[in-house]
């Protein structure tokens, strides 16, 4: 197979079955979920559960960002998994090559970085996740909460940034096309994952941290 049939074959055919599978995935396991039910409470609720699971669901993502949290307890947490989100989301949505993917595979046109910007974030986000993957593998708590799951992710997902780092900044004559079509296969196989994996949580973050408060409410106690 020439380089340009496997460029076309896996930003064509391969992408769409990605896609297919993703999506499909992610909505067996989202509404499998949803239609497991609860089971009943009759107690009365001490507070206001819909306001609780509101207000977690609103202040989560800041709760803990204080100076001794950051810097005294969960510093590889907090920063490197911020830089890696940031870093990650930025590089998936709005680099200039995948911002033109992303408008004809939607429509919808997407904002596009700077170079120099995409450049920081790549580095930001690899640099990141390998601070987070060492430090998962040498703290003692972290290292009996992580499995084959979430190394294996993490090395798609290096692979993945590197792939794109090389063919967008150290690439050079005939083996371009070969680094991107690298690039977009191990990305299709990591959409592909995704649903069968822990990465799938950004699925039930807002569900399972709405609970989290409703509970609160329902007990009438604070978080």
């Amino acid at each position: 197979m020439s380089d340009v049939a496997f460029y076309d074959f896996v930003r064509g055919p391969f992408l769409k079955f990605a896609l297919f599978v993703f999506f499909v995935g992610i909505a067996y396991r989202f509404f499998r979920v949803i239609f497991l039910g609860m089971p009943p409470d009759y107690a009365k609720p001490k507070g206001s559960p819909p306001f609780m699971a509101l207000k977690k669901i609103i202040i989560k993502p800041t709760m803990g960002w204080t100076f001794n949290e950051i810097f005294s307890r969960r510093a590889i947490n907090f920063i490197g998994g911020f830089l890696f989100h940031l870093g990650f989301l930025g590089l998936t949505f709005f680099v200039p090559a995948h911002a033109l993917l992303w408008k004809e595979i939607t429509g919808i046109p997407f904002p596009t970085l700077p170079n120099i910007v995409s450049d920081v974030l790549a580095y930001a986000a690899l640099g990141s996740l390998i601070a987070l993957t060492i430090h998962r593998a040498l703290n003692p708590v972290l290292k009996l909460l992580t499995g084959k799951d979430e190394y294996f992710a993490n090395l798609l997902i290096a692979l993945i940034i590197f792939t794109g780092l090389l063919a967008t900044r150290w690439a050079g004559g005939g083996s371009y096309i070969w680094l991107v079509s690298l690039h977009l296969f191990l990305a299709n196989l990591l959409i592909i994952y995704i649903p069968f994996s822990r990465l799938s949580h950004f699925v039930y973050y807002f569900l399972s941290v709405g609970f989290m408060g409703w509970n609160a409410g329902k007990r009438g106690v604070s978080f």
